[in-house]
């Protein structure tokens, strides 16, 4: 079985790299027509990933919005974790999970791999109880093939005091976390390691040159649509990172639904910028 990054690069090649996010939210439910059941999170997730169909590399369920239905809307995420793989498509559960080593244990079999309680091929965690208490998370990704993606810098302003701040030896949260993350891919075999990063579209170029510490890792980059970057902003934030990236978009795709000819449209339209920012930048694993 191929590791999650060389999945990644034979789908970034043949259908683009963008990842597609799909965020079943309440507000979008009624801006659809629907009601907010299972049943309509159902028809809504249907409707998305037949208009993507085979046109995108990853689609990532953001676990809240099917949580939040309880265990009717948890059962749907599975289903959509299936029915992603049926389309040959990496299925990337946005669930930033973070705790004890001994409950993250449990999120690794929940989460990561098809014989999990959600099947999926990757999941994003973060490390604000430290890094080492991932370590489940991180060593099943290893035995399963499939990846995560630690939260680095995210797209929210919020955010940015606790990722800048130093630490003793004078390195940001940021930087550590994406040094932490390139000795472990190193030590586990050469190529792109398991672990990858949440980098957030919206960087700046000082926060950018935390890239240049994951050379082994691939990138999500969320906050390109609705958050207000574009994939050339991506490209240029990212610079030669820009090949092992992936340009995440939601809303500015799910808001033209329910019309499934314009959510094919929005598809290919950001299908089409992401493969254009990334034109002439070969990956390999």
């Amino acid at each position: 079985m191929k590791t999650f990054a060389e999945r990644f690069e034979t789908l970034a090649r043949e259908r683009s790299p963008l990842c597609l996010g799909l965020d079943p939210s309440r507000d979008l439910l009624m801006e659809w027509g629907l009601g907010d059941d299972a049943e309509s999170l159902r028809r809504f997730c249907g409707a998305v990933l037949d208009a993507a169909g085979d046109r995108v590399a990853v689609v990532k369920p953001q676990a809240a919005f099917f949580e939040r239905l309880g265990p009717a809307g948890m059962a749907e995420l599975a289903s959509v974790t299936a029915a992603v793989r049926e389309r040959g498509t990496l299925s990337l559960i946005d669930a930033k999970r973070g705790d004890f080593t001994e409950t993250m244990k449990g999120y690794a079999q929940a989460m990561l791999g098809a014989d999990s309680g959600f099947g999926g091929d990757a999941m994003t965690v973060t490390a604000y109880l430290g890094f080492d208490a991932l370590r489940p998370v991180f060593e099943r990704a290893v035995t399963t093939k499939t990846a995560v993606f630690v939260v680095v810098r995210s797209s929210n302003p919020e955010g940015r005091a606790l990722q800048d701040a130093r630490l003793p030896d004078g390195r940001a949260v940021a930087d550590a976390l994406a040094d932490d993350i390139t000795a472990f891919n190193a030590a586990v075999g050469s190529g792109f390691g398991p672990l990858c990063a949440v980098m957030g579209a919206t960087i700046d170029t000082a926060q950018a040159a935390t890239l240049a510490r994951m050379p082994r890792s691939l990138f999500l980059a969320p906050g390109v649509g609705a958050q207000g970057a574009t994939c050339e902003d991506v490209a240029g934030a990212f610079g030669p990172a820009i090949g092992r990236t992936m340009p995440s978009v939601s809303r500015a795709i799910l808001r033209q639904g329910p019309s499934s000819a314009a959510l094919r449209e929005a598809v290919d339209r950001w299908r089409d910028a992401a493969w254009r920012a990334a034109e002439g930048v070969v990956v390999e694993a």
